[in-house]
């Protein structure tokens, strides 16, 4: 009996070991909002559209590229969310706490607005080069005015955002803080770029 006891007991504790291993790590990109600035405000509603997504993109779990061997995934560190609806979001978020318009929306919204912004995100990864790791977003955008959309340019923006930060290690917990900075990166860049843009036409 002690015996069988000792046996389950070993069964028990494997069993448990490997449940940990093969545990699953969830991951949210949430780096903080900017900081409102109300100087220099565009009196108009935007609304974000949800970018699609490319087909290489993976939208359950983290994805790393050794340039000097193969892309994988990593299934044991998943997203909680897939990718460009978490980046969507935190665009619209972003855009909504700068003050930079009179209100950003996304598409649950039924308020009327006047620009739109949409696109596609065509990386988010991590890369490992010459034992260096960093996060890697590409995504392309577009920003239309659809008060102009008779006279033919109401495309203001169509550009290809490439976006890539160093992270201190290839571990995988690593490369998820490399592309939170990335996505914050991503989300000034085009704020900057829609700023420059609308502030001048008014």
């Amino acid at each position: 009996m002690r015996i069988l006891l000792f046996a389950a007991s070993i069964l028990a504790f494997s069993g448990c070991a490997l449940w940990n291993t093969d545990a699953v790590v969830f991951h949210a990109i949430n780096y903080p909002a900017p900081k409102t600035n109300r100087e220099h405000r565009i009196p108009e509603t935007i609304m974000v559209y949800r970018l699609l997504m490319d087909s290489s993109v993976d939208s359950q779990y983290l994805v790393i590229l050794n340039l000097k061997g193969n892309t994988r995934s990593v299934s044991s560190h998943a997203w909680v969310q897939d990718p460009s609806e978490m980046i969507t979001e935190l665009i619209t978020r972003d855009l909504e706490s700068s003050g930079l318009f009179e209100k950003a929306i996304d598409q649950t919204s039924n308020l009327p607005y006047r620009y739109g912004l949409e696109g596609q995100l065509k990386k988010f990864e991590g890369v490992i080069n010459n034992g260096k790791g960093a996060g890697l977003i590409q995504a392309e955008v577009r920003l239309i005015d659809f008060e102009h959309q008779s006279a033919g340019n109401s495309e203001l923006i169509k550009k290809l955002y490439t976006v890539e930060v160093p992270s201190v290690d290839t571990k995988p917990e690593s490369i998820v803080k490399a592309l939170d900075k990335a996505s914050m990166d991503l989300s000034e860049k085009i704020r900057n770029d829609v700023g420059k843009i609308l502030i001048s036409k008014n």
